[in-house]
Order: C-alpha cells, then structure tokens, then sequence
C-alpha cells in the first residue's frame, strides 16, 4: 500500500463495492526478440470494512403534526425539514444500527427499527389513549440510533417535535344499551311508543344531545330531536312490517359533530284481519288417463293459499266445494285438508269423459273443472275460493295398421338414386294428431340401398346404392318396412315389400385368362391349330366376338426386337365365334422370328350402349419351333495359320467354327477332317477322328479345335505348308453338312536371352510424385532378330502396383499408385527384360534384374491427438490463475526430427470456446491452464485444442475438450419460507395441540451452488420454545415440515412461542453453511369462535381513488375492527379478502393482534377495466385461511367494502371508421349537410368524452378534384366543432366534378393525460343528378341506420363497385308529397376512384336481379331509380298565372268537401291500424301474462296500408308459433271476412304447452276463403311488375307487400 485506504472513500471515487481492479502483466526477460512474451492477470482487491463511522441522521432537529386521539400506527406527518433519514456509511453489521425512541411516555415507536446503511424513519402512534389534546398537548422527545452488531456500539440522536391538533374527541352515550318495545298494528297516529335518552361528557354545544331515528321504516314513527320522546306517524300494519330495526343516533355539536347510535327494536303485534289468498286465480294441471287404477299427477299438485296473520289466525283448511259452496266428498278427486293437495280418487278413461270438455284446439286434452276453498281458522273465520282445471290427456294405444301385408315392385339394375318404386300406406286409429301421426322407416336388410319417405311412404333406390347383379348375385329384394306413429310409446306396425331387380347387359366381357402361351412348328400348314382364348360375359344377353388387335412385339432367337413387324403379322389369325387362333400362311420361319407377343380383343356387341363398347383384350405369347432347315456354315470361306517347328505335342493351332441357325440337334454342328490336298502328308492326317495314331494335325469334333499330334521339322522337304479339308456336320434329321480349306505355315525358333545394362544400385523419388511421373529408364538388348530379337518390360507382380511401364518396349520406369513414406519408404523392384513378348513366331525369352528405390519425405500428415487422454478434464472453481487443467498431447507420422513431424499446441478463437477463461502459456506443450478466476462459473465449458505441425504447408487438427468446473460450497442457504427477516409472518395453532400435528411447511434454496453443496436440510435450533417442535425434511425437494414435538400449552399460560430453525447446505461435508430463521407460533383458545363485524351501528365502508394515482401502494383507511361475541374470549383476528379482488389489487394491514384494521391498495388501478370494487373481507379465529365467499348479508363474519375508481382522462380517441366517404351534388348550397356520420368517441367518461373537432390545415389533396383553389380561397368543406358535422361551406358549379380529400381530427378535453387526438380521411365526392341512385324503402331512419353495414355489403356484393350513402330522407313522391311511410336513401357508386354513372349500375341490377333478392327482403325496398329532382310546375306568364288562380277559385270549396271527406276515411282507417297494431297474434296460457303483441310477430308490418293483416306470417318463413296456442274470437263489429276485427284475440285460452304440435291453420282457424287469399298473394308476390322512368331503362319493382303472411 502506497497510501491510507478509505473503503467509503473507495466506494464514492469508483463506484464500486468496495473492490479495486488491479491489471498485472509479465514479460519474459530474453534478448532474442522472436521469444519475447508477456501475460496478463487481473487482480481483485476487496477493502474489508471497519467500524469507522458513527450512525448519523441526516438533520438534528424535526417538526410533525398528528390529530390527537389517532389510530395506532398512524404515521406522523413531517412538517420540517422532511421526513427522518439515518444513515451509517460502513458496511454490513459495522452499518447495522437499531432505533429507539427516548423521552414520549410511550406514545410512538419508530419504523422499521432497524436499519442497514441508510433509511427513511417514519414515527408513528403506539399508544393512540395518550394522544389527548387537553392533557398535553405537545411533546418532544429523542430518537436514537445504536450500533448492534459491533463492540463500540456507536450512536446518535436527533430530536423530535410533535404538536397535537384538538378534535371533538367525547361522543355522547346512551344511558340504555338498547330499545326493544312493542304495539299493536292499527293503532293511531301520535300513540306514544318509548323515550330514548343519552349524555355527552363535553361542555357547551358538544355538550348537548340532539336525536335522530334512522333505518327502513323509520317514517312509520316520529322522535322528538330534543326529548328523545318517540310517537306513531303512519299506519302500522303488520302483515307489511312486523318488525322495525331503527337506529336512534346521538349527536353532538348542534347535530353535526360527533355522534353515537344504539338500536330501537319496535314489535308489532298482530290481529286478525287477512283472509286466506291463492297463489292464482286460476290453477291447471295435467295428467294422463288410466282406466285400470287411479292415475297421479306428474309432480304434487297443490293449490296453496296462504294468510298473511299469525297462528291461529292464519291456519288453513281445503275443501273442494260446489258452485254453491256444498263440500263435495264423493268425485273423481279429493283434497288434502291441511296442505291443499289434489289427489285422484276413483280412475279416469279419458274415452268415457264428456266429449263437450274436449279442448277444440288441443283435442287430445279432455278436461275437470273444479272450484277450491280455502278457510282460515280465525275469529270470525275468513274464506275465499279459486279455480281449477284438470286437463286429461289421451294416451297412445293404437298401433298403425298398413293397407296390404305385402307389396311388390320391378326396378333395373342400372337405376339411379332416388328412382321411384312403390308407395306403402299405413293408418292410426288413434283420433289424435301425434298419436295418429304415422313415418316409415326400413328395417333390417336392404337399408342400404333403399330409402322409404318417411311422412309419405313413397319407396326410393337410397343414394349410393349398388343393384348390381353380377355384384350382389340377387334379383329379389324383401324388404320390412315399419310404420311408427309419433304417441309415447310410439307403437309401430310393419309390411313386405318384395322387389324384384331386372338385369341390364352392361357388363364388359373378361378373358378367362390375361395371358396365353402357346407354340407353333415353323412352315406350318394353313389353318394349323395354335391356342383357344376364351372369355366369359356376366350379362344374360352377351353376344362375344373375337380378334387380333395388334401384334406388339416379335424377337428373334438372340432376344433382339424385330423392327418390323410386317414380316410376321399375317402369318396368324383368329376365329370371331370362338377365339380359335390358327396358321394363316405357311411361310412361318423360326429363324425370322422365334417369339411373337399379339393382343387379341373381344367385344360384347349387344352391349346396352352402343356408342360405348364393351371389350377385353388379353396378351398371346407364342413360340415358334425349329426344323432342320439349313446347313452348318463356317465363319470364313478358307483359313490360313502357321505352326512353329518342334512345338510340342496337343499344341492347339486355331479354332475351326462353322455356326447352323437351327435350333437344338438340328443346330448341334461336328467337325472332321475329310481330305488331303498333298499326298506327301497323306499318312499325318486323318480322315475321320482324332483317336488314331500315327497322325500330325488332328480336330476336335465338338470344338472344332486344330492341334498338333507330333513332332514338326521345319527343315524337311517342302514342309514350309500343311493343307487340309475340314467339314461341318449338323445332327438333324436328315443331317446337312459344308466344308473349308485350310492352310498352315511352319516357322523358325528362338534361342537367344535378352540382357540388361548399365542398372544403379539405387534411386531416389518424392513420396508426393504423381503417377505417372518418371522413375528410371532401363536399357536391354537381344541378338536374336524380328520378333525374337524384340524385347518387352514388366514389373514384378509384388510391386506391379506400385510401378508399371510407360509401355512394353520403351523401358521408361513409371510410379503406378499413390506412394506413402509413412506406409512403405523404399522399394525393391524386380524387373524382367523378355523377346518374343507377342509370342506369335515362336517361345519368349527373359531375364530378371533388381532395382532400389527410396521415398523422400514431404509434410502430408497432420497430427494426431493420443486418443488416451483422459477427458474430461475438470477444475474447482476457486483456483488459483495458471492452474494447470489438463494436457494433451499429438503425434505427427511424418518423417522423425523434421519439421514436418513438430507439433505446436493451441486454443482456437472461435464463437463459442471459453477462451475467457482457459489458454495454453507454451506451444510446445499441450498444458491447458486457467486464464480467469472462475468463482460462479460452474459448468460445461468447451475449447477446441489445434495441434500443428511445422512442415510446409503446415498441417493440423482439434480436439474437443470438455471441462467441468466444479462447484464449491461458497453460498449460504437463502430462507423463502419464512422470510428473512420475518416480515409479519405468524403461525396459528389451537391451544393444548398435541405432538404430530403439522406447524407449517418451510422451504430454502441455494440456488447458485450446486449438486450436494445446494441440498438443504434443516435443525430446529437449541431455544427454549424449540423443544415443542421437531422438523422433517421432505424427499426429492428441500422442503421440510415442523411438527409439534410436545403437547402446547392452555391458550392463558403461553400465548406464542419463538424458536429459530437453521438450513444447512451439503450436509455431512466439512464446509457446510446454515442460515438461521426465526418462527413464531401463535396459540389459538379454544373458546374462540368466529369473529363478527358491528354493521348496523358502523357506516359501510367507502372509499374513492382516481384511477392510475401515484403511490400504487397506499392506505386507503380503516376499517371497522370485528370483535368477539363472548366478552370472555382473548384471541387474534385474522382478516381476509375472500372475494372482489379477483386480481389482487388490494390488500389488508392488521396489527394489535386484529383490533386494527386498514385497507391497502396494491397495484395500480384503472377504471376502464373495474370502476366499483365490492370487496368482501372476513374476520376469522386464525385456524385456517378462509375459501372465497361471496357476500352474504345474514354472515356477520363478513364485511363489504366499496371502492369507487374515478375516472380521468386516460383513454385514447377512436374514430369509427379510418375512412368517410360522402356524396354532394352540385345543386346543394353553403351550409348544406356533407355528412353527419363522423364520429370520434373514447370510453372514458363524461366530461373527458367530450369531442372537438377541426379539419386539419393542409390536409387537403388538391389532385383529385376539378379546379376547384384556382376560383375559390376558403375551404370548400367546414366542420362542427361540437357535433363533427360536415357542412358544404361553397356552392359548387353546377358542372363541378372530382374528389375532395382532407383529414378530419378529434381530440379530447387537455385534462390529465389528454388531451388525445385521432384522426380520420374524408372523401367528398362532387356529384351531379345522374351520379346517385334513390332506394326507397319501407322503413324508418333508425330502422335503416341500424342495418345500414348489411345495405352497403349486399351492394357492393352485386356491383363490385364502393357504395356510399349520401343522404338519407323522407321520400318525395312525383306529386311533391313527403311520404311518412317510406324513406329515400341516395347512394353513389365508385370504382377505381372513379363514379360509376347511375345507368351503369341499373344494367348491373337488372343482370343480377336474383343477387338483390335479399336486398328486398331485408329492406322492404318499394322502388329504385336514379335521383330525379322533382319541383311543383312553374306558370311561365301572367297569363297562367290568372288562369291557376281561376281554377283555384272554382276549385277549392270541391277540394275542401273532397278533404273532409278523406279525413273522416283517414280517421276511420287510423282506429283500423291501431287496433290491428294492438292485437295479440297470441293470448296468454293466461288472462294475466301479455302474451305475444304485433311486436313480437317477426316480418310484421304494423304500420301497413288499409285492407292489409298485420299478423301475416308465411310458415315457411317462419316457424317460431308451431308451439303456441291461439283461439280465434270474432269481433261483433267485424263485417266480413276482410275485417281487421276476425284478427282480434280473446282472452280465453286453451292448455297448448311448448311440446305439443298444432297445425298453423287448426290454429289460426283460417277459412276456406283465408286459403284462397293467401294463395293469391302468393302470386302476386312471386311475380315482378315493371315500370318505365324517364323512359330510359325497365326496372323491377318488388309489390308493396309484407314480406311474411298465413
């Protein structure tokens, strides 16, 4: 150390932990500079810290504020300088210090009370009943902060100031607990019914007592604010509230300070004055008929009455009564006097019952009136009576019976799917409509393939069915068809269908075999036989013919294809009848063609398609057999050789072949010598074998081979030439032969040796020499001459691969094969030297020599790693830098003390290697070596190791090598349950808990040492409460369980117990680590029960917040603490948020054991998702942590909290739409409405909701439109601010054309976060009177603008063009009248920024008038044409002027008569529409419900024209009523069948329930003239009525109709 060290001054200058960073280098002293080297290490140099600083504060004096009588841990409000700061600079325990407070009687405490370093201090209350304003007022004391850990215990102090601020802090009390009183109902206003009366300790106005009475009902009764005296102010009735729960409140401060409340229980008393009430006015039930004993109801049937008095008054008796009230004991049914239950009493056949009780509209349902009375049993007795009807329902027992047993049908195999066959036709004796309701089905076998309807009977071939014939092999089909009607049970009857299926010819024949063989002799006869092909037709009715379709392939006898076919494809044919095949010509040869590969075909020709044939081909292989039919000939017309003399005996001479196309013995040739041209060798040669003696040349019979048979002499007379006959015989019958000369030479012989000359001892290659390259070349001569004296040179076989010639006779030795130094380094090759080498004229001779050659060495193998090392290698991570880690070690093949052969080692830096951390200090040894310290770093790690050697080029190679750091033991285990240090962390068990019961589950990792240095197990340490517990650890995870080990004691001797708990890593090793944590047990009395909340005298708490306010984590307040009911239980509360918080938002802060309680906000809270939070919190006895539970009024455990989240302006702008688009024509005038569908919203809430908006500067696209800016300066567009309505702000030119684009901006209120902005583009597009289309429809504005999206679709669907909505208004008729039944909505077209012209569109509706099918039916469109602007006639003089005014005159008292007229009509017609729009398609299943009005009538018009039913329905349409009741009730004003009134509908209803099926028209009770009006305008609807325009385009119009009807 050069200097003093200080470690905050270290921490301060390079921020830092207190550790330096020092670079150390060596460098190796040598004077050569190529071995000059240096290293470098880092060296860390931690400061160990020493008690050299004293715990300061950061200010010597504080000032705080706080209300008196505040809650306990109530932080103190700091008013100067700030809040506490403490701070001690050393480190760890030098820096550990606690804090206490000296000096305030106990009325505060600090926190946290102990701090690390530096932290803020917050004082807050401990003893809120020392907090009294008019017994001190102010007070002073000291905080302290102590050193803990160290001996000299330094400390400071600073002082605090606190001023007490006085409240009202003495509420009144209530002399009496409570107030429970009661009265008789019906009493008098003013009758008295108690006093209340409290007192409040306070002087002056919070002195004196004012009562108020709250709670429901609290009208009922009046309370003197100043005497507490309370009287009757309403009527009491008893049967309304029996019961009154008032709160009576105390206040002082003239009615507005502090208050105090009890409860005043009023009872009312009872008096008979009720009588009994049914629950209805009407009661029915159904049940089924059972003749055979007495049916039950499917669930109890009871009539109850209930009576609103009190027992005796309100007990009830049933009696079943006459007409005239008589008690009726003997009917069909009977009543339970006590609890009103109907029961049968004797059996119902539903048959025997009177046909007059049989309901018209449900007739399976027969019915019971009866009439019920209810008696209470008060003085006097008070009665009332109600009806009911028991409906009898039918029950199914008939089963369908079919007209015949059996049925017959006739189909073809062929027909389709859905081909008609027969129709089968049952019938139900069962008079009702389900029950008699018959479907078929079929049952069993053919159900694949046949398919009966299942209403009408009607038998179809089923789809995908195969009647095949030749597939199925059947012809008759029976089938059983069953008939089910639709009762419960479903019965069933069932019938035979027998079908019988007819065969169809449309099969294809089939060769019996696809290929056939067969043979045929060559030169055949005409009509030779050769093969029977044979094929076979399913079909009854086939008619097959036969023939050769192609001759595909022939092949001679050496397999080779014949081009041709020509040669062969008439030398066969067939018979069409039978599919003989036979000989056609007798020029068939074998030797031409040997196999012969045709097709042959046959055809159905009754095939049932004419112009589809059925046909089959198979193949015919044939072969063609030989005859002997040509004679062996030889190769050559004569043969010439020539034979050494003296050549030894069998020496062979040539080969003689004669070939013979024949096949077999008929081409099986033999040969012999049959004659001698000399007569000098007449006695060497044989005439017919080789097997004699005495013969020189002789011949293989079989091989034709010539040899010699004895000695030949060159030197005697005329012996230069042997000549000979040979003939060629074949073995056919009759056998054929052929002869051929030949002529033989004899030649000299060879009898000198070739010698070799002037050969080095040895010579010297590369080992890399290519081949091919020159070795040596080697010189020989021979005496002998011609081809004797011709010499040729070969490598011996040992080394032939190695070396070879540059060819036989130049002698130039070559390297023949790659040569390897390290595989062979010298060679010694023998070499022969041999003439005559051809050995055509006579013997060769040769001689041997031998050569030495030697390989030079070149650098051609890399090193090879000693595949012995022993990998991986691994390291502890704390060694120290240049450990050794490993060594490997290479070996380089090539030549020893080379350079080729030195190896050099290092590491290669490459992307992902830990060269950080490991190298290799001397090439030359293979050492591995830590480069880095390695503490943390345990793991795999990976470097690859290059081993060179030095040779030119140098070569290498790698090594992967793996290292394992291994871990120390350097980490202390690390507590995560329960904390360090324990944060308001308990444990809660029962008093007297015995030994065995499970404490808590506690969990430590060491998560950065590994393997046994991170497994944890676990002690309880040696305390004094640590006896009462033992631990076990968990197997597979480090986990443990504390177990109580004694039995606990009573709740009144010990009330908690304190202990510590170690976790040790790697136990059993001798550097094993613990961490200890401290427990702490709470003991729970047995007495405890749940703890309850005082919600009546306690407001419900509330509280608000803005949404995203800063701190996240706050209080939000206190609230109300639960108690014990039993005064004698002395245990904690626990509380919980059992629901409301799904996410975790809030939390609760408990202290003093649960005598206080706050609300904490946890996370950050956003209004958009969760405006009112509804938080249930429950109290509990701390045994086990409560369930979520939703919020129960009668549960005092629980407790609501409401948490209001204000809104700000958070949220961002949207439009509706990224782009508008709108129409203007060029008639409109400034201030005329663009558009009003602009709209820009935000989902925050009034007033950040609130729009502005503003066309943007300079957004406008000038490009689009017609010169627009060259005539006009201001902004052809404006905008409402407020509304965002878009206004004409220029009278266009009536020939103005183009487009007008701009942006369109909306922004919020600039409040909070806002303000927030959007922005949108707007086409305005100029149009002129033939540029819109007017649609008028039935509806209204609303009814549009809610389907407008559908509107646009359908119309660009059709036109594939954009469609825009200008304007939507009342339509104008041609007479200038505003209609208020139909609306105009003008659209435009666009296509490629262009408008497409309104005739363009036309033509497109016109072509695809089925595409607008749902434009009319969804929009009632009455007409559609383009926009025509209409206006009343204008006179054109004076003239017409006067002449309108004379008309006028004439005129209007007609007009004003006519008009009365029509109003009275209209008048007439308006009482039609209201009372047909106020009649109920439906009644109520009774006379109370609403049932279905003309607005839940899909499709109906209800404001439609005179003459029309608004209840229309087309039951195609619309099927929603096939399961509802109606009765028809005729009107008395209703004169005819035409009349509105036949629509109205009683009140009467019978019993049609959502299961049962009633025809539309049983219904409705539609007549027959209903029938003839709902099919004619079913015509009319289906039909299209066309009108002309402006005379230039025919267009349909939809009649106005509804679009539903009966």
């Amino acid at each position: 150390m050069k200097e003093e060290i200080d470690r905050e001054v270290v921490i301060e200058d390079y921020n830092t932990d207190g550790r330096i960073e020092l670079t150390v280098m060596v460098e190796k002293d040598t004077s050569v500079e190529e071995w000059k080297s240096n290293s470098t290490a880092t060296v860390y140099i931690r400061i160990l810290d020493i008690n050299d600083n004293v715990p300061t504060f950061a200010h010597r004096y504080y000032n705080g504020t706080i209300l008196e009588n505040s809650p306990k841990s109530i932080p103190v409000t700091m008013d100067y300088p700030e809040d506490i700061l403490a701070f001690d600079l050393d480190a760890f325990e030098n820096g550990t210090f606690e804090l206490t407070i000296d000096g305030d009687d106990g009325m505060f405490y600090v926190q946290p009370s102990m701090i690390v370093n530096s932290g803020t201090i917050y004082v807050r209350v401990q003893d809120p009943l020392k907090l009294n304003y008019q017994v001190l007022p102010e007070v002073t004391f000291t905080v302290v902060a102590t050193e803990t850990e160290t001996v000299e215990k330094w400390s400071s102090n600073t002082t605090v100031h606190i001023q007490l601020i006085d409240t009202n802090d003495n509420f009144p009390q209530w002399l009496d607990g409570s107030y429970n009183v009661s009265v008789l109902e019906g009493v008098s206003s003013g009758t008295s019914v108690s006093k209340v009366e409290a007192t409040d300790a306070d002087s002056g106005d919070y002195g004196i007592v004012y009562y108020y009475i709250f709670g429901s009902g609290a009208t009922q009764f009046d309370m003197s604010e100043t005497t507490g005296l309370m009287t009757v102010a309403g009527e009491l009735d008893r049967e309304s509230v029996d019961f009154y729960f008032l709160t009576v409140e105390a206040r002082d401060d003239k009615g507005m300070g502090n208050r105090n409340s009890t409860t005043l229980e009023v009872h009312i008393l009872d008096i008979n004055d009720n009588e009994p009430i049914f629950g209805s006015d009407y009661y029915e039930e159904f049940i089924k008929e059972d003749k055979n004993a007495k049916p039950t109801f499917r669930r109890p049937f009871i009539v109850d009455a209930t009576d609103a008095d009190l027992p005796p008054n309100s007990d009830i008796s049933y009696y079943i009564v006459t007409a005239e009230y008589e008690i009726i004991t003997d009917g069909n049914f009977t009543i339970n006097i006590s609890t009103g239950e109907i029961l049968t009493r004797t059996p119902i056949d539903f048959e025997s019952m009177d046909p007059d009780t049989q309901d018209s509209v449900s007739p399976w349902y027969r019915h019971f009136e009866l009439i019920v009375m209810a008696i209470d049993h008060g003085i006097p007795p008070l009665n009332s009576t109600t009806s009911v009807t028991i409906y009898v329902e039918d029950v199914n027992d008939n089963a369908p019976i079919f007209e015949s047993e059996f049925y017959n049908g006739t189909i073809l195999e062929t027909d389709d799917s859905g081909t008609y066959i027969t129709t089968v036709k049952a019938t139900d004796a069962d008079p009702t409509l389900y029950n008699s309701l018959i479907s078929y089905r079929i049952v069993g076998a053919g159900i694949d393939k046949f398919e009966v309807g299942e209403k009408d009977g009607n038998l179809f071939v089923g789809v995908g069915a195969n009647l095949d014939i030749e597939q199925t092999h059947t012809t008759l089909y029976s089938l059983n068809v069953m008939a089910y009607d639709d009762g419960t049970p479903r019965l069933s009857g069932s019938t035979i269908i027998n079908i019988t299926v007819i065969d169809v010819n449309n099969k294809w024949p089939e060769f019996n075999d696809s290929i056939y063989d067969a043979v045929v002799v060559e030169k055949s006869s005409l009509m030779e036989f050769i093969v029977q092909t044979f094929a076979t037709d399913p079909d009854e009715t086939h008619l097959l013919r036969y023939r050769v379709k192609s001759y595909d392939e022939g092949r001679d006898e050496s397999n080779t294809v014949i081009i041709d076919n020509a040669i062969f494809d008439t030398w066969f044919d067939i018979d069409e009848s039978d599919g003989t095949m036979f000989v056609n010509d007798t020029m068939v040869d074998r030797e031409l063609v040997e196999n012969i590969r045709m097709t042959v075909e046959v055809e159905d020709v009754n095939a049932v398609s004419p112009w589809l044939p059925q046909l089959a081909t198979a193949k015919v292989y044939l072969t063609v057999l030989d005859i002997n039919d040509n004679p062996p000939k030889f190769d050559e017309d004569f043969y010439t050789t020539s034979v050494q003399e003296n050549i030894p005996e069998q020496t062979l001479l040539m080969i003689i072949r004669a070939s013979d196309p024949d096949k077999g013995l008929n081409g099986t040739v033999r040969y012999k010598i049959v004659e001698e041209d000399d007569s000098q060798w007449q006695a060497l040669v044989a005439m017919d074998n080789v097997t004699g003696s005495g013969r020189k040349i002789v011949i293989d019979s079989k091989t034709g081979e010539l040899r010699v048979n004895g000695m030949i002499d060159y030197d005697c007379h005329l012996c230069e030439w042997i000549n000979i006959t040979v003939m060629a015989y074949d073995l056919g019958t009759p056998p054929l032969n052929s002869t051929v000369p030949i002529y033989i030479a004899v030649e000299d012989m060879n009898d000198n040796y070739p010698v070799i000359w002037n050969l080095p001892a040895a010579v010297k290659i590369w080992e890399n020499a290519t081949l091919g390259s020159e070795v040596y070349l080697i010189n020989a001569t021979d005496l002998d001459s011609g081809e004797f004296g011709r010499i040729g040179f070969k490598v011996d076989d040992s080394n032939s691969r190695s070396f070879t010639f540059e060819d036989v006779e130049s002698g130039i030795l070559l390297v023949g094969a790659a040569l390897d130094r390290e595989t062979v380094a010298s060679y010694k090759v023998y070499i022969e030297a041999k003439d005559n080498y051809l050995s055509e004229f006579g013997p060769s001779l040769s001689i041997s020599s031998t050569l030495d050659i030697v390989l030079l060495d070149v650098n051609d193998n890399a090193p090879i790693f000693d595949d012995t090392i022993a990998l991986p290698f691994r390291i502890k991570e704390t060694h120290d830098n240049g450990s050794l880690v490993g060594t490997v070690s290479a070996t380089d093949a090539d030549e020893p003390n080379t350079p080729n052969s030195q190896v050099i080692y290092y590491i290669l830096q490459d992307e992902g290697n830990a060269t950080d951390y490991f190298f290799i200090p001397n090439e030359a040894v293979g050492s591995i070596r830590s480069k880095s310290p390695l503490i943390g770093l345990y793991g795999i790690y990976t470097i690859v190791v290059i081993a060179q050697d030095l040779g030119e080029p140098p070569l290498n190679s790698n090594l992967t090598v793996t290292i394992y750091v291994e871990d120390v033991n350097l980490n202390y285990p690390v507590w995560h349950y329960p904390p360090t240090p324990l944060a308001n962390e308990s444990i809660r068990l029962m008093e007297k808990t015995l030994p065995g019961e499970t404490v808590a589950l506690v969990y430590a990792t060491d998560d950065v040492d590994h393997g046994v240095n991170a497994e944890i197990y676990y002690q309880i340490a040696d305390t004094l409460d640590g006896k009462y517990f033992t631990i076990s650890r968990n197997n597979n995870n480090n986990t443990a369980t504390i177990y109580t080990q004694e039995r606990l004691l009573a709740y009144s001797d010990k009330k908690h117990y304190n202990f510590e708990v170690d976790a040790l890593d790697c136990p059993g090793c001798s550097d094993s680590l613990q961490t200890r944590t401290a427990m702490r047990v709470y003991a729970i009395s047995e007495t405890a029960g749940d703890p309850q909340f005082d919600r009546e005298s306690a407001d419900e708490p509330y509280f608000e917040r803005r949404e995203h306010e800063e701190p996240f984590k706050v209080t939000l307040g206190s609230l109300p603490p639960a108690f014990y009911e039993d005064p004698e239980v002395v245990s904690e509360i626990c509380y919980y948020i059992v629901g409301g918080d799904e996410k975790s938002e809030f939390g609760l802060n408990v202290l003093d054991e649960g005598k206080e309680v706050s609300l904490l906000q946890e996370e950050e809270l956003d209004r958009e998702a969760i405006e009112n939070y509804e938080l249930v919190v429950k109290a509990t006895n701390c045994l086990v942590v409560p369930p979520g539970q939703a919020w129960d009024v009668d549960d005092d455990s629980l407790l609501l909290v409401r948490v209001h989240v204000v809104d700000i302006n958070d949220q961002p702008v949207i439009f509706s739409k990224s782009n508008y688009s709108a129409g203007v024509t060029t008639s409109s005038t400034v201030n005329d409405v663009v558009t009003d569908q602009i709209r820009a919203s935000t989902i925050d809430l009034f007033p950040h909701n609130i729009m502005e908006y503003r066309i943007v500067p300079d957004s406008w696209d000038n490009s689009l439109n017609y010169d627009y800016w060259a005539e006009e300066k201001r902004d052809p567009f404006t905008i409402n601010n407020n509304t965002g309505v878009l206004l004409l702000n220029h009278n266009p030119r009536p020939d103005a054309s183009g487009i007008f684009k701009f942006v369109v901006e909306a922004r919020d209120p600039p409040v909070d976060l806002g303000p927030h902005t959007a922005t949108a583009d707007v086409w305005v597009y100029m149009l002129s009177s033939n540029n819109q289309v007017e649609f008028v429809l039935a509806m209204t504005k609303d009814e549009f603008r809610d389907k407008e999206d559908l509107f646009i679709e359908i119309l660009e669907d059709v036109t594939q063009a954009t469609a825009k909505v200008d304007e939507v208004t009342n339509y104008v008729d041609e007479a200038n009248v505003v209609s208020d039944i139909y609306i105009s909505v003008f659209v435009h077209f666009v296509q490629d920024n262009e408008i497409v012209p309104v005739l363009t569109i036309l033509d497109i509706f016109d072509e695809n008038e089925a595409s607008l099918s749902p434009l009319y039916q969804e929009f009632n469109v009455y007409k559609i044409q383009d926009r025509s602007p209409r206006r009343p006639p204008v006179a054109k003089d004076g003239q017409a002027f006067v002449l309108a005014l004379i008309i006028v005159s004439v005129i209007l008292p007609i007009v004003i008569i006519v008009l009365l007229c029509i109003w009275c009509k209209e008048v007439k017609k308006y009482k039609r529409k209201l009372r047909a729009a106020n009649a109920m398609a439906f009644a109520s299943l009774s006379s109370r419900e609403s049932g279905l009005n003309k607005i839940s009538v899909p499709n109906t018009n209800q404001y439609a024209y005179e003459g029309s039913n608004p209840i229309w329905l087309e039951n195609f349409d619309n099927n929603a009523f096939e399961s509802d009741a109606v009765v028809k009730e005729t009107d008395s004003d209703a004169n005819s069948q035409n009349s509105l009134d036949m629509n109205t509908v009683g009140t009467k209803v019978s019993p049609i329930h959502k299961f049962d099926k009633v025809p539309v028209d049983d219904i409705m009770g539609i007549t027959a003239d209903h029938v003839t009006l709902r099919n004619n305008l079913n015509q009319l609807y289906d039909s299209r009525s066309y009108e002309k325009n402006d005379g230039d385009l025919d267009r349909f119009q939809t009649p106005t109709l509804p679009t539903s009807y009966l």
